[in-house]
């Protein structure tokens, strides 16, 4: 279990990377429409940007990134959800990486085979003590060869 602080900051955090990301994104001409809090709940969409859905992700690093294939009640996770794009806010690379969330789910579908032990693995199937989620952890050296685009921060 989660505790109250801990979940407050990880909101925190969606919130202000999901702000950066439109943010960037509408800088460089393009149209985002904010999804209705169905969409974001039940469909993992956080907005529509050129009539093209994305699922922003923040405060994820070179060398740990989460990918959800169940949620903590076992039903489908982002990865097998119908969201087109994923972006990853990866603060090393002060940068969003997008990737289509079908490539994501299949390449763990062709890479992964095992059951973690622990977090600590990677391209393993984990999950969490008392929970019904399904994660794996990857690298995103593990993933860069699907990347769609990058956005950076600091570019126009």
């Amino acid at each position: 279990m989660i505790s109250k602080e801990r979940r407050n900051y990880s909101n925190k955090a969606g919130r202000d990377a999901e702000l950066k990301f439109k943010f960037l994104v509408e800088k460089r001409g393009n149209i985002v429409i904010e999804s209705s809090e169905e969409e974001n709940i039940y469909k993992h969409i956080d907005f529509w940007v050129n009539n093209k859905s994305i699922d922003v992700k923040g405060s994820r690093h070179l060398n740990c990134i989460w990918l959800e294939i169940k949620n903590v009640h076992g039903k489908k996770g982002w990865l097998e959800s119908e969201v087109d794009y994923i972006a990853f806010d990866v603060e090393e690379l002060e940068s969003f990486c997008v990737f289509n969330r079908s490539d994501l789910l299949m390449f763990i579908q062709d890479n992964v085979r095992e059951t973690a032990k622990d977090k600590t693995e990677f391209m393993k199937y984990y999950t969490r003590l008392n929970r019904r989620d399904v994660l794996v952890k990857v690298r995103y050296d593990d993933i860069k060869h699907l990347l769609i685009q990058k956005l950076n921060y600091a570019t126009t």
